[in-house]
């Protein structure tokens, strides 16, 4: 089975996503130029990150903040943490742990799911 990338779970301005983090005003600022399609590239860079096996998200999210094109510089870590739960309530990955705790908190693929 192939994973879709056509539609991100929800947008990045949704109380939901941001929900127990405190952003200033230049990553709100930031997070507030994002449209759909950036979006879907980073939650295309998250996915793209993971397989079967569980990974630390603290690594994930690291790891496509580098990869990241100049234009999200400004945004913050947690920006990326709150897509991945997105993601996670969308049943795209799964999780275990505590979400706000990225250094030990783990995700992988959902089952059944792979990386068009």
């Amino acid at each position: 089975m192939t994973m879709s990338f056509e539609k991100s779970p929800v947008d990045a301005t949704s109380d939901a996503a941001m929900e127990g983090f405190a952003f200033d005003q230049e990553a709100r600022d930031a997070i507030a130029r994002l449209g759909e399609h950036d979006l879907l590239k980073i939650d295309r860079a998250i996915l793209s990150s993971l397989g079967r096996e569980w990974k630390k998200a603290g690594f994930i999210t690291a790891g496509v903040m580098i990869a990241a094109p100049d234009e999200y510089e400004d945004l913050p870590e947690m920006f990326y943490a709150s897509r991945i739960r997105l993601l996670a309530d969308a049943s795209r990955i799964e999780t275990r742990g505590d979400a706000l705790a990225l250094k030990t908190f783990e995700i992988r693929l959902a089952s059944g799911k792979g990386v068009a």
